[in-house]
């Protein structure tokens, strides 16, 4: 998943769905550790370590939360039975297994261009018109963060004080922030129609990766699926 070793998009997109698979397959905390610690080595000697190191500063609270809940409120969970008590192994554990999935899902998305993922997921020869939507959503989603932050930064310097008041006053203050941020999510979408008509745009062409994989991505891919697969049958020999 690093982005200075010009692994091929495909490999990424089975590294990261790997990866996910592990942390959740996975019930051993030195393996999550240890998963956690390698993605983290292979993120930091990338070329957007500045974007992860900032981002992960804003995972803290979160995982901070993670672990009082799990540590501490772990009786109530709905998905498995857990005895009462303080159990900060569980806590630890739960917290490393969501700084897993964000760290990975983070670092995927860091690292793999729009155009990369839709071409990638077009050579899996999966439904065309679903990988377009995908694309384009994910694509508009950061049209709307910048969006959303121009608008915000406008109203705020007219006087409108968003973050002020009582907690009903502060949702009624987002209003005239909301407002134009939907009608110019309908130009956008108007235009974006408008140009694919224009360019007469079928939803039956498909683009493909034209290049082979590299030794080094079938060296990355096959050492994911190991590992996928062997603690697959762990797990089941564990259980039975």
């Amino acid at each position: 998943m690093m982005a200075n070793l010009n692994l091929d998009p495909r490999t990424k997109i089975i590294a990261f769905s790997s990866v996910i698979a592990l942390a959740f397959i996975s019930k051993d905390l030195l393996v999550i550790a240890a998963l956690a610690a390698a993605i983290m080595a292979a993120l930091l000697l990338s070329d957007r370590r500045g974007f992860i190191i900032r981002s992960l500063k804003g995972m803290i609270p979160l995982l901070i939360i993670a672990f009082l809940l799990w540590s501490f409120m772990h009786e109530w969970s709905l998905f498995q039975r857990y005895e009462s008590g303080i159990n900060l192994q569980l806590g630890v554990f739960m917290s490393l297994r969501l700084f897993l999935i964000l760290l990975t899902s983070l670092g995927f998305v860091a690292t793999i261009g729009m155009r990369d993922l839709i071409n990638a997921l077009n050579s899996f020869k999966l439904p065309y018109k679903a990988v377009f939507v995908l694309g384009l959503t994910m694509r508009h989603l950061h049209t709307i963060a910048e969006d959303y932050k121009a608008i915000k930064e406008a109203q705020s310097s007219r006087g409108l004080e968003l973050d002020k008041g009582s907690l009903f006053r502060r949702i009624k203050n987002y209003v005239p922030v909301l407002i134009p941020l939907f009608v110019r999510s309908i130009e956008n979408a108007e235009r974006l129609t408008l140009a694919m008509e224009l360019r007469a745009f079928s939803l039956n062409r498909r683009g493909l990766m034209g290049r082979e994989l590299k030794i080094l991505d079938l060296v990355v891919i096959g050492g994911f699926i190991s590992a996928l697969i062997l603690a697959i049958l762990h797990y089941l020999f564990a259980v039975i």
